[in-house]
Formats: structure tokens, C-alpha cells, sequence
């Protein structure tokens, strides 16, 4: 028999296809806008030189949202997310075989991940409540089926064209395999490491970020109350010629402790460049970071502390691939990345492929790394629909085979 779990997810299903056909009333679409999506995802780790156990992880889920249009300035949203075990994982033995990526190791994870009031103008926008937050190093993580979620008071000023000004402070967390809000972040992560148990009081973040047709430019500083405090700088230059046009960006970073530095002493910088060029065809590129050593810091020789992406690998460094980093690995050292990236038929299928080593020995062992992504787009009557294959193969680190293959399919139905 369904339980209300099952029901839940079928209904958020059903209401994408309502709310997405063309017999919307006129009323509905004035003062509601409905916007989600729907995601079969499966997830497969293959440790091929090692008798580590293989892991394998299948889920439906999606999002649907809920927003006012503005009433003099004033709105509000609510958004649902869920993810469900289809039957197809294995739960035997205390889940070994399952990544809890996806949805935990659970079977099912059901949460009213938005829920916030906001103020509205052309220049300006005010919000407070449960919200996707989307910055360098706080982002939604989303890779998987429900994306992080913070807690948090946001404010945005566009005060000219091409210039937005956004601060926000953080009160809560919700990271994308548990379904409820916490006082915490990533490093209480149960494969986490460096560790931390005890509850946090957020943080906060003050930035600004420029772009014109030919230049871009990011200012961030961001406080992880008792963690670190840091300082991100990055930006570029975009040469238009004809057929192709040239481009070289620059990152830096610099964290030092913050408060009771509940993790160690952090003393950390981070430098890197880009180089490439793009076209219509797509871009080819070469990029390289660098994490100086620094033994005075107390976490991972200088190497720095990432509350909010750290083992998810979504920080913004040049050369972090789906699956690894210089930020995840915890040692100080250096990387590159090669790479290009493709449009082929019309713009409805997208290629990237690229190469990348991570040179961090002795403090951790040097990884060598290949990613392949392919997308395609549908459209006409199936417009939104995108199948997607991300395909990783890692060899170097020893602590997890030295050799193994991550394949991430997953089909989406936007609206």
C-alpha cells in the first residue's frame, strides 16, 4: 500500500504536468507562478583495482514551486523537494552499498525546502526565509536531486547595469540528504573530514560582481562564524574577434581564523588563472590552481576551510572537477586542468571533456583525473527534457582503490 511519503511524491508529479499545460487559467498564471522539475537520477561508483565495495544509487524525485507575483513590492514562495528510492538500491548490511549522496541512506527524503517572504523592485530585492543561495563558496550544491538550502536574511542592489551588490546572513542549513534545517553545515558529515559536532552560529557574506561584454570582476567577503573568515577576488577579460574570442581570468583567496576556530587554526591562500578561448563552437581552456603549504594553520598544512561546498565539490576553483579538488582533498599543493567544451546539432546536445591532475603529495597522494559530460536537450512538445551523462575516472588515491569510475545519468523534465 502507498504510504503519505509515496502519495506526496505522485502528487508533486501530477501538479507539474497540471501547472505546466497550456489550460492554466488566466487568474492562476496573474497571481501564481508554478515553476520545478522532475529528476530520475542513478548514480554508480565502480572501484575497479580494489575490493572496496562498489556502490550504486537510484532515485525519482524533483521540486515544485510556488510564487506570488509581486503585490506592490511584496511576495512570497513556497517550494516542496523530494527524492524516493524506486526499489532498485540495495540496503543490505547497513547500506554499504548505497552513496548517500542522493538522498541519504534513507528511503526517501520529503522536505518544504523554500519558504520565504520577499520585497521586490526593479533595483532591489529583500528576502527572509528558507531560500537557494547562489554565490562562490555558498551555492546550492545542486549535482544530485535536492540542492542546499540555507536559513538566511538576503539582500540584492543592482545600482547600475551590469553591477549587483548582495549580502545575506545565514542562520540555518539544510544540505541536500537530510530533510530538515540545522544549526551545522558540511564538516558534521558523517564521512567528514576535519569533523565537527557541535552547532554553529551561521554566517555571513558581503559581495559584488560585475559583468560587461568584455569584462567580469567578483569581491567577496564572507564571515563562518568561529570557523574562518575569507576574502575571494576574481575576475577577467574577454578579447571579441571575429570567429573567436580570447579570454584570461584570475582568482585569488585568502582565510585566516575566525572566533573560538572551532576546527583549528586557519591560515590559507589560494591562487589561480585561466586561459582559453570561445567561440560559438564552444571553448577550449587551460587552468591552474595553487594552495601554498603553510604549517602554522592547524587544518590540512594550509589548506583551507569550506563550510558550505566542501566534499560536495562546488567551489569555485578553476581546476575542481565533479568528484575532486584541491579544496576536498585537505592538502596543500597544486592542479591543472585542460579542457574543451562543444555545441553540436543546433545547440541541443553539449560535450565537454577534460584532464586534470592534482600534484599534493606528501600530504596526499597525487591524483590524476578524466571527466566527460554530455547533454542533450530535447524540444517542440518536449521542451525542458534533458538526459545527462557525467562520467569520472580518478586514479592516484590510494584511501579509496587508487583506481575507480563514477557514472552519473540522470533525465529531467524542467517547467
Amino acid at each position: 500500500m502507498l504510504n503519505r511519503k509515496h502519495l506526496l511524491g505522485f502528487a508533486l508529479m501530477k501538479a507539474a504536468a497540471v501547472y505546466a499545460a497550456p489550460e492554466d487559467s488566466e487568474a492562476s498564471q496573474d497571481y501564481l507562478k508554478f515553476s520545478g522539475d522532475v529528476r530520475l537520477y542513478s548514480f554508480t561508483r565502480d572501484y575497479t583495482k580494489s575490493s572496496l565495495t562498489d556502490l550504486h544509487s537510484t532515485s525519482l524525485g524533483g521540486k515544485l514551486k510556488a510564487e506570488t507575483s509581486n503585490q506592490n513590492g511584496f511576495g512570497a514562495a513556497v517550494g516542496v523537494y523530494f527524492a524516493q528510492d524506486m526499489g532498485l538500491n540495495n540496503h543490505a548490511q547497513n547500506n554499504r552499498y548505497i552513496n548517500p549522496l542522493l538522498m541519504g541512506t534513507g528511503y526517501g527524503i520529503y522536505t518544504p525546502g523554500e519558504a520565504y517572504v520577499q520585497y521586490r523592485e526593479p533595483e532591489f530585492l529583500a528576502r527572509l526565509g528558507n531560500q537557494v543561495i547562489d554565490n562562490p563558496w555558498i551555492n546550492p550544491s545542486d549535482g544530485f536531486m535536492i540542492p542546499n538550502l540555507y536559513r538566511a536574511g538576503l539582500v540584492d542592489v543592482y545600482p547600475i547595469d551590469g553591477l549587483k551588490i548582495e549580502g545575506e546572513r545565514i542562520k540555518g542549513f539544510k544540505n541536500r540528504t537530510v530533510s530538515g534545517f540545522q544549526d551545522s553545515n558540511l564538516f558534521e558529515l558523517p564521512y567528514d573530514n576535519p569533523k565537527f559536532l557541535g552547532a554553529d552560529s551561521g554566517s555571513s557574506a558581503v559581495g559584488a560582481a560585475y559583468r560587461n561584454d568584455a569584462a567580469n570582476a567578483n569581491i567577496w567577503i564572507y564571515r563562518f562564524n568561529d570557523f574562518a573568515q575569507m576574502a575571494w577576488l576574481q575576475g577577467g577579460y574577454k578579447v571579441t574577434l571575429p570567429g573567436v574570442s580570447p579570454f584570461v581570468d584570475f582568482q585569488y583567496m585568502r582565510e585566516t581564523g575566525d572566533g573560538a576556530e572551532l576546527l583549528g587554526k586557519v591560515d590559507s591562500r589560494a591562487y589561480g588563472a585561466k586561459l582559453g578561448a570561445e567561440g560559438k563552437w564552444g571553448s577550449v581552456f587551460f587552468a591552474y590552481n595553487r594552495v601554498p603549504v603553510n604549517f602554522v594553520a592547524g587544518v590540512s598544512n594550509g589548506n583551507l576551510l569550506s563550510p558550505y561546498t566542501q566534499v560536495y565539490n562546488t567551489d569555485p576553483l578553476y581546476t575542481t572537477v565533479m568528484n575532486y579538488g584541491l579544496v576536498s582533498s585537505r592538502g596543500a599543493g597544486s592542479a591543472w586542468k585542460a579542457g574543451a567544451n562543444s555545441k553540436w546539432l543546433g545547440g541541443k546536445l553539449d560535450t565537454e571533456l577534460t584532464f586534470s591532475r592534482y600534484d599534493t603529495a606528501p600530504y596526499v597522494a597525487n591524483v590524476d583525473a578524466v571527466m566527460v559530460d554530455v547533454a542533450y536537450h530535447l524540444d517542440g512538445k518536449l521542451k525542458g527534457v534533458t538526459l545527462r551523462d557525467r562520467l569520472g575516472y580518478e586514479q592516484g588515491l590510494k584511501i579509496w582503490g587508487n583506481t575507480y569510475i563514477d557514472n552519473r545519468i540522470m533525465l529531467q523534465y524542467a517547467f
